[in-house]
C-alpha cells in the first residue's frame, strides 16, 4: 500500500496567516498537522508516500524533505491547476506514480490517535475494496457531507448539501456517517477522475468520483472510524485552535 498526501490547497479560510505559512504547517502541539499524517502512514506499515503541492509550498518539502527521519520515503507531485482545481484532480495527479492500492489523506486534517489507519487498510484489503471512505459517527450533520450505505456497509450515496429528508433517510440510529477521510483507492479510480464533472462550484470533487464508482457496482465500502479518534479540519481558525486544545487537554508530550 502507498499514500498520498494532499497539500496543493491554498489555505484561503486561514488566510492572513496562510500568506506566510502553508497551512498544512500549522503547528498543533509540538508538530505541524502534515506530521501527523506521515506518522501515522508510517505506523500502519505505509512506506511510500506522495505529497502533492501547488504553489508556495515550498515549506512542506523542506520540513519533510526525502522523509528517512520519519521512516518513509516522500516524493512530491506538482498539481497544475490549469487543468482543473480541486481534490479530484489533485489525486489525479498521482496517476503516472502509484503502482498499488493507496491511501489518500489531507494534510490538514488533524487526526488523534492514528492507529485507525492501519485497521482501515486491512478492512479495505478484506474486502478487495475498489474504494474505501473513512466516515465518523456524529450526532449532527450540519457542514458536512454524509455518507448513506446498505446493511453491508457499501456505499450508495454521497450528500453534500443534504435536504432534511435526504438526511433522515441516510441516518443509522441516532448518529449521521459524515465523511471525513481518509479514503482508500484501488488504482482503477483513475478511470473515473477522468469522467468526474466540474462541480456547480467549478471544481472537481473527488466525492462525485466516488460516486460514479458506486453508481458504476464497483465495491465501494465505508468505514467507520473509532468514536474515541478526535478529528478536525484545521482549515479555519476555530479548528486549528480545537485541536490545539485538545493536545493541551490530553497532554501530548514529544514524540
Amino acid at each position: 500500500m502507498e499514500a498520498v498526501i494532499l497539500a496543493a490547497g491554498k489555505g484561503t479560510r486561514m488566510r492572513p496567516y496562510s500568506n506566510a505559512v502553508n497551512k498544512e504547517m500549522c503547528l498543533i502541539g509540538y508538530y505541524p498537522v502534515i506530521e501527523y499524517a506521515v506518522r501515522g502512514l508510517a505506523s500502519a506499515g505505509i512506506r511510500k508516500i506522495y505529497v502533492v503541492l501547488g504553489e508556495r509550498k515550498s515549506q512542506i518539502m523542506e520540513y519533510l524533505r526525502d522523509g528517512g527521519w520519519l521512516g518513509v520515503r516522500i516524493a512530491y507531485l506538482y498539481q497544475d491547476m490549469s487543468r482543473g482545481v480541486g481534490t479530484a484532480k489533485a489525486v489525479e495527479a498521482a496517476e503516472d506514480w502509484v503502482s498499488e492500492d493507496f491511501m489518500v489523506v489531507y494534510g490538514d486534517t488533524f487526526f488523534h490517535p492514528t492507529d485507525f489507519f492501519k485497521s482501515m487498510v486491512e478492512f479495505h484489503e478484506s474486502l478487495k475494496a475498489h474504494a474505501t471512505v473513512g466516515v465518523y459517527p456524529m450526532s449532527s450533520y450540519k457542514e458536512y457531507g454524509l455518507v448513506k450505505i446498505d446493511g453491508n456497509g457499501k456505499i450508495l450515496n454521497i450528500l453534500e448539501k443534504p435536504s432534511e429528508e435526504e438526511a433522515r433517510e441516510a441516518k443509522i440510529g441516532d448518529t449521521y456517517l459524515v465523511n471525513s477521510g481518509p479514503l482508500i483507492f484501488n488504482p482503477k479510480v483513475f478511470e473515473y477522475l477522468k469522467k468526474t464533472p466540474m462541480s456547480p462550484a467549478r471544481e472537481y470533487w473527488i466525492t462525485d468520483t466516488i460516486k460514479l464508482m458506486a453508481n458504476s457496482g464497483l465495491n465501494v465500502y465505508a468505514y467507520k472510524m473509532p468514536e474515541t479518534v478526535f478529528w478536525r479540519d484545521i482549515g479555519r481558525p476555530e479548528t486549528r485552535i480545537e485541536a490545539e486544545k485538545y493536545v493541551q487537554d490530553i497532554g501530548l508530550a514529544k514524540i
